[in-house]
């Protein structure tokens, strides 16, 4: 038996449940950056060259991890069950939806089950539990249908390709086949710019709390990942710093003491746009957002995504 776990803080708290099996630690953090898993997306080398700048993270090391990742799930074939353990926020559901269409295509014989349970304030993340609490759903976990991985790689394949509408047709769509589909959708297209300031949802809710006072970094992290709206993204620490080192010149400070600026003030307020001070450049799954492309917006209060027609200052077709 073989357990794929979603990071190091979930293995850490795993080693002491008392559960059989060889475990495979999943780090790649798929939910930022290109994904290069289907035609017409980028390569593995745009995708570094991103996470890179983005997140710094070494590149050497990125790549060593990723290659002995995949020849470890290469080599899981052999194993008579394995056992995938994610929570249901975009960050760990990207991650499973990849690893369905993965075995769907390389071992659809393998026998999977799943681990995937819901989050709410009342209830940590796996890194989070008991040990006890995790033998507990290991007990409790559910095999993995037919219907189930044909759900996840049809997911991906919209995560992971070209046109964000595929990734706007499954919100809303709940099943019983797979938890959190559609939630996880809604929350990817909350991280596009949107149509009122240019913000995206985790953008704005940063800028929301520095509007009334200087804030250090922890405890900005803390109040924005508790936010009803990013909450679901199951967002990381590092994640988040480089969200906000995205947002300069709207805020200054480092994590001592973090500001907004009168210029972040008139964004939040609409009175300027984001994209009209800072040209955006960034792939949110497969579709890269830039200024020679075309421009997708969300629009909150529609709950749908457009396509700009007005274009901001610095873009071209």
């Amino acid at each position: 038996m073989l357990h794929v776990l979603n990071g190091d803080a979930t293995a850490s708290v795993f080693a002491d449940a008392g559960i059989a099996g060889e475990r495979l630690v999943w780090r790649d953090i798929l939910v930022e950056g290109p994904v290069p898993a289907v035609p017409g997306t980028p390569s593995m080398a745009t995708r570094t060259a991103y996470l890179v700048e983005r997140l710094g993270i070494d590149a050497g090391a990125y790549v060593r991890g990723l290659e002995a990742q995949t020849a470890n799930l290469t080599a899981a074939r052999g194993h008579d069950e394995i056992v995938l353990w994610f929570e249901q926020d975009l960050f760990c559901a990207v991650s499973l939806w990849s690893l369905l269409d993965w075995f769907t295509r390389h071992a659809p014989d393998t026998t999977l089950s799943l681990v995937y349970p819901a989050g709410d304030d009342e209830t940590r993340g796996l890194g989070a539990m008991e040990p006890s609490r995790l033998a507990a759903l290991f007990a409790s976990r559910q095999p993995v249908a037919e219907e189930t991985r044909t759900l996840g790689a049809r997911a991906w394949a919209a995560y992971a390709g070209p046109d964000p509408l595929a990734s706007a047709a499954f919100v809303g769509r709940e099943t019983s086949a797979l938890a959190f589909v559609g939630g996880a959708f809604r929350c990817h297209l909350g991280r596009f710019p949107s149509v009122t300031n240019g913000l995206n949802e985790v953008e704005s809710a940063a800028l929301d709390g520095l509007r009334r006072e200087r804030r250090f970094f922890g405890e900005l992290f803390r109040e924005v990942g508790a936010h009803p709206r990013v909450r679901p993204h199951g967002m990381g620490d590092v994640q988040f710093a480089a969200c906000l080192r995205g947002l300069r010149p709207l805020v200054t400070g480092g994590d001592d003491a973090l500001e907004i600026t009168e210029r972040g003030r008139a964004v939040v307020a609409g009175d300027e746009d984001w994209l009209s001070i800072q040209p955006i450049d960034t792939w949110l799954g497969g579709v890269h957002l830039s200024r020679h492309g075309p421009l997708w917006r969300w629009d909150g209060a529609r709950s749908r995504l457009v396509p700009s027609q007005a274009r901001p200052a610095g873009y071209t077709s």
